[in-house]
């Protein structure tokens, strides 16, 4: 119950601080295929999933691994074994406010670098890690179709039936390639 009205709080809070946010209307084939540093935001409080590895072959393959970041959990990622030249910002409880907001101190870490394309691979809708993904200020922010969704990602990616959960990443891949293809790349 507590846990619920916080994280309802939370998200009032979020909406409040992107309020004066406006999207500017952008071509996103040539916005990802032309990207060079990504920001990746690893499930929270998920187990490791063959396909999140498999989104992180997709952009070792298409970008050059030094300019991607990934945001992960702290205590072990499939990250280190795909990506182990990527840059890793590992979050850990101390991170985020009892209203499920990233810390500032987090945020300035996340802010050292610019990004052109924000990842979120949560499949349940996160308030940190959407919170994480629209502060990055990259061009395309994706993630997940969801509720409150809107408010953090200007590319969403809409899901199966839960019982096509497993083909999330997949999904998401998929719509990837379909802009590299279209730009030719």
């Amino acid at each position: 119950m507590l846990g619920s009205l916080r994280r309802s709080i939370g998200m009032q809070v979020a909406r409040f601080h992107f309020r004066a946010s406006k999207e500017e209307v952008i071509s996103f084939s040539h916005s990802i295929s032309t990207s060079d540093r990504v920001l990746v935001i690893m499930p929270l409080g998920q187990s490791a999933e063959e396909g999140q590895a498999h989104v992180l072959t997709f952009l070792r393959e298409h970008f050059y691994e030094p300019d991607i970041t990934v945001i992960a959990a702290a205590g072990g990622t499939p990250v280190e074994r795909v990506l182990p030249r990527c840059r890793v910002l590992l979050v850990g409880p101390g991170d985020v406010s009892r209203l499920f907001l990233p810390q500032r101190s987090f945020l300035t870490r996340v802010a050292e670098r610019n990004y052109d394309l924000a990842l979120d691979l949560n499949l349940d809708f996160m308030i940190p890690s959407a919170y994480i993904c629209k502060e990055s200020n990259a061009r395309v922010r994706a993630g997940f179709a969801g509720l409150h969704a809107d408010t953090f990602f200007n590319f969403q990616i809409r899901m199966e039936p839960a019982s096509r959960r497993e083909r999330a990443y997949d999904r998401l891949v998929q719509c990837l390639e379909m802009f590299f293809r279209a730009e030719g790349l």
